[in-house]
């Protein structure tokens, strides 16, 4: 059986730490797949991303070359407007993105284990998610979490409708979640793992071309400073 999980976020830009959650993750619950999946446009978050989906996807792709499990996606790219005049601002859900994955990995003859991966303030505002209850019941869960994290607050933000049961054979604690229709999914976590990297702060750092090299993978450094996509990383103009 095929282990796949998705890795939703904006990637803006991608670094260390989202490649860090993805290793320990895949090395953890033995995935054969992480698929790092930018987002078109986030429902939690108004105008932010501000970089164009087709810069976050190319750096996505360049960040995740090296590790041959992680492939980078356009499971969550940006609408489509059926209508030449007016751009699709329509939000990109993530229980649409995982029931739309679901579907096609069914067509599939192999039978497959779907995982979603993410951080731990994503997970403890999990419940204000559109459709939070019916999303929880697509797939199984991974969480990054921080030292201070801890099961109850994990149980706080579930929907009312979702109950959660310790799972016996987790080795470092992990969820059962039971759902209103009778079905289970699991959340397991990744206790020790903890990479404190604001992505707003690294932004503002390259805006100011004072970000630590350690942050962000070569190839995405050299993709920022060839198209100058954050302000201070542009080249210089050849005409002024």
């Amino acid at each position: 059986m095929r282990r796949i999980a998705f890795f939703g976020g904006s990637f803006d830009p991608p670094h260390r730490g989202h490649l860090a959650v993805a290793t320990a993750a895949a090395d953890r619950l033995a995935l054969d797949q992480v698929l790092f999946a930018p987002v078109g446009r986030q429902p939690l978050k108004g105008k932010f991303p501000a970089t164009d989906f087709v810069h976050r996807y190319a750096m996505i792709a360049l960040a995740t070359q090296a590790d041959a499990r992680f492939v980078p996606s356009l499971l969550d790219a940006p609408y489509n407007s059926d209508s030449r005049r007016e751009k699709d601002t329509r939000p990109n859900y993530t229980v649409d993105t995982l029931a739309r994955l679901r579907a096609s990995l069914a067509a599939v003859s192999e039978p497959t284990a779907l995982f979603t991966l993410l951080g731990a303030d994503s997970w403890l505002d999990i419940g204000h998610w559109h459709q939070s209850a019916r999303l929880l019941a697509l797939t199984d869960w991974i969480v990054a979490a921080r030292p201070d994290f801890s099961l109850d607050s994990t149980e706080a933000a579930l929907p009312p409708t979702v109950k959660a049961h310790s799972m016996r054979d987790a080795a470092e604690g992990g969820l059962e979640l039971h759902h209103a229709d009778d079905t289970v999914t699991r959340v397991w976590f990744l206790p020790r793992l903890h990479e404190d990297i604001s992505a707003t702060e690294l932004r503002a750092a390259l805006d100011r071309g004072q970000v630590d090299a350690d942050l962000v993978p070569a190839a995405v450094r050299g993709y920022i400073a060839k198209t100058g996509i954050y302000p201070s990383s542009a080249p210089p103009n050849p005409l002024t």
